[in-house]
C-alpha cells in the first residue's frame, strides 16, 4: 500500500506530466482498450484526484508479472462527465479500470502504483470478465447492401451503374420518384421491363424494397 507521502509524490508527478498538454483533449470513448500489437493500454478518461480528468496511455513494459508504464497523459481543458466506465485513481495509488476491451472481452481491473520514476502500475488484479456484445446489424444498411447487388444485376444495364441514365433507361438520380413508397411500387410492378417478376417483394424476396433503398439512399444522395 502506498503511504500518504508517496501518493502525494505520485499526484505531483502526474500534475507535472500533464501540465504541458493542458490544451489537448483527445476524443472521448466509452471503454479503455488494449492493443495487443503495440502493447498500449488507452484510458480515455481517468479521474486523478488533485490533478483532474486525464486521457492516458500506458504501455506494457513487463509481462511476467504484468506491468504497465505511463507513456502519455493529457488533461482535459473542458469539463468531462464521469460515468460507470471511467477509470479512477483510488486511495493508495490503485488504478481502477471498470471496462477495458481486450480482443472480444471486457475486463474490470485493478492495478497498483509500484514505481514512480517512471510511473508504473503492476499487481494486476482481474475483477471480472464479460464478452463484448456485437451491435445488432442495421436493417436499412443490410437492405441497401442487398439492393446494390440487385441493382447491378437487373438495373444498371438500362439506368447506368451510377443511376445517371443510359440509352434504354431514364436518369434515376434526377427522377421525380424520390420517396420510398411510389418508387418501390414502380419497381415491384413494372421493373425490369419485360421481366417485372424478377424484382418483387414476396414471402421469399425483398428485391423491390432493397433496390428502392439503394436508389434513394445512395444514388439520389
Amino acid at each position: 500500500m502506498q503511504n500518504s507521502s508517496s501518493k502525494t509524490s505520485f499526484l505531483l508527478t502526474m500534475c507535472l506530466l500533464v501540465a504541458g498538454l493542458a490544451g489537448a483533449a483527445p476524443s472521448l470513448a466509452a471503454d479503455a482498450a488494449y492493443d495487443g500489437a503495440t502493447g498500449l493500454l488507452t484510458l480515455p478518461v481517468v479521474d486523478v484526484p488533485g490533478t483532474g480528468v486525464v486521457n492516458a496511455g500506458l504501455r506494457l513494459s513487463k509481462d511476467n508479472p504484468i506491468e504497465f508504464t505511463l507513456q502519455s497523459a493529457q488533461i482535459y481543458s473542458t469539463a468531462v462527465t464521469l460515468n460507470s466506465k471511467s477509470a479512477r485513481v483510488r486511495d493508495g495509488g490503485v488504478l481502477y479500470i471498470p471496462s477495458a476491451q481486450v480482443g472480444s472481452q471486457l475486463y474490470e481491473l485493478n492495478m497498483t502504483l509500484i514505481r514512480q520514476d517512471p510511473i508504473t502500475f503492476g499487481n494486476l488484479q482481474v475483477l471480472g470478465v464479460t464478452n463484448v456484445v456485437p451491435p445488432a446489424p442495421d436493417p436499412l444498411q443490410l437492405s441497401i447492401t442487398a439492393g446494390e447487388t440487385r441493382y447491378a444485376q437487373l438495373c444498371a444495364s438500362c439506368h447506368g451503374s451510377n443511376g445517371g441514365g443510359a440509352a434504354l433507361g431514364p436518369n434515376l438520380v434526377a427522377s421525380a420518384l424520390t420517396t420510398f413508397s411510389p418508387l418501390r411500387v414502380k419497381i415491384n410492378n413494372t421493373m425490369p421491363p419485360g421481366n417485372p417478376s424478377a424484382c418483387i417483394d414476396s414471402g421469399s424476396s425483398t428485391c423491390a424494397t432493397d433496390v428502392t433503398n439503394y436508389i434513394i439512399n445512395r444514388l439520389q444522395r
